[in-house]
């Protein structure tokens, strides 16, 4: 395919940004060309991160043809997983370490057709038309409300795991063509991360992070956590039957269900699991699951917990509309975690000085805190 090159104007306007764009990268290519090809493609997402196709993204950088773009994604010998480590200590370098959180994210990307890797048809429909959706696992560094992404994994769904000729077909490592959920590559993002020394104070997922495995293993590591319990066909509103509405213009209020959970898990020596609901303004309730120290009041924990999660949505956002996260047009297994950890260097590169967003007085669910005067406790069940 051929493009017509234009004049970048991609320029980094800060020189130090530019500096450490070329520090992160540098280091991960032998070779100039391939290197310089890298840097352009980076520059090109933050350039214009709705336009990524390999012919965009060549113009972009004034090439006259895709192939260099496509050659990067997919025969140059790199190794994003590398860079992916790379990335992950600039931002814990950028972003400090106070009350740092990982937060575990699903990331679904509508694509057009079927023959991309991972990518199925979405049980709902869209205009009539089924929505052809894929998904990752996304992992999130906040520290002191601001968040960045740190690690990514492709989940490979049942149509394609019961499919080895498909994932051949599409470079899929015949070591991962195994049946994964969410939780599984959110553990793994997590076992990764505490590998390479990353400060966690506390775990906070979705409702497809509450598996019990991944459950019991943050217990056995000792790890604070929050996760939202999914829900249940037919199960009841966890809320007093005649709780009034919330004011739109009111706060989320949190009400503890329950404490000494065995149903749910061992906890950690030293910890305890507690049940509790959270009631948003617009009157949804949702339960979440707490593994805390016993020292820390089980609510003021939860919502600090929880306060990581809309940051970990915006620095997802970020790189998304900013950064090029889900416009791709790439196809095989490879060429994905490429592109996206592409997309993790630009929108890591994007963040300014160490944050201080939620002030120094941020509750760290670990240490205990006053009585919350919005909280309203049921009575606990042993």
């Amino acid at each position: 395919m051929t493009v017509s090159p234009r004049s970048p104007q991609i320029r980094p306007a800060d020189p130090a940004a530019h500096a450490e764009m070329l520090r992160l990268l540098s280091g991960h290519f032998t070779r100039a060309e391939p290197r310089g090809r890298a840097l352009a493609y980076v520059r090109a997402l933050l350039a214009d991160p709705t336009r990524a196709s390999a012919a965009e993204i060549a113009a972009q950088a004034g090439a006259v043809s895709a192939w260099s773009t496509q050659r990067l994604l997919t025969r140059t010998v790199w190794d994003a997983d590398l860079l992916r480590d790379s990335v992950r200590a600039h931002v814990v370098r950028r972003l400090g370490t106070s009350a740092p959180c990982a937060v575990l994210c699903r990331h679904e990307t509508v694509r057009a057709g079927t023959s991309a890797v991972a990518v199925t048809p979405a049980g709902t429909r869209t205009a009539g038309r089924e929505r052809n959706t894929q998904t990752a696992a996304l992992l999130c560094y906040v520290s002191r409300g601001v968040g960045a992404l740190v690690d990514r994994e492709l989940h490979l769904p049942p149509q394609w795991t019961s499919d080895p000729a498909r994932c051949a077909r599409a470079g899929v490592p015949p070591e991962r063509v195994r049946s994964r959920n969410m939780a599984d590559l959110g553990q793994e993002m997590l076992e990764g991360a505490l590998a390479a020394s990353v400060p966690i104070g506390w775990v906070f997922g979705g409702p497809d992070f509450a598996d019990p495995q991944l459950r019991q293993w943050l217990c056995l590591r000792r790890l604070p956590f929050c996760v939202e319990l999914p829900q249940l066909p037919g199960q009841p509103v966890p809320s007093e039957p005649q709780a009034p509405r919330a004011d739109p213009g009111q706060k989320e209020s949190w009400q503890l269900l329950s404490r000494g959970l065995g149903t749910f898990g061992r906890p950690a020596p030293g910890f305890g699991l507690t049940l509790l609901a959270r009631r948003q303004p617009s009157g949804q309730i949702s339960r979440f699951l707490l593994h805390a120290s016993l020292s820390a009041p089980g609510i003021p924990a939860a919502r600090a917990m929880a306060a990581a999660g809309p940051a970990a949505a915006r620095a997802i956002h970020e790189a998304d509309t900013r950064a090029g996260l889900s416009s791709h047009q790439v196809r095989s297994w490879v060429a994905w975690y490429r592109h996206t950890t592409l997309a993790m260097t630009a929108a890591a590169l994007r963040l300014e000085t160490t944050p201080s967003a939620m002030g120094p007085g941020t509750p760290d669910p670990k240490e205990p805190a006053g009585p919350d005067p919005s909280a309203r406790e049921l009575s606990p069940r042993a």
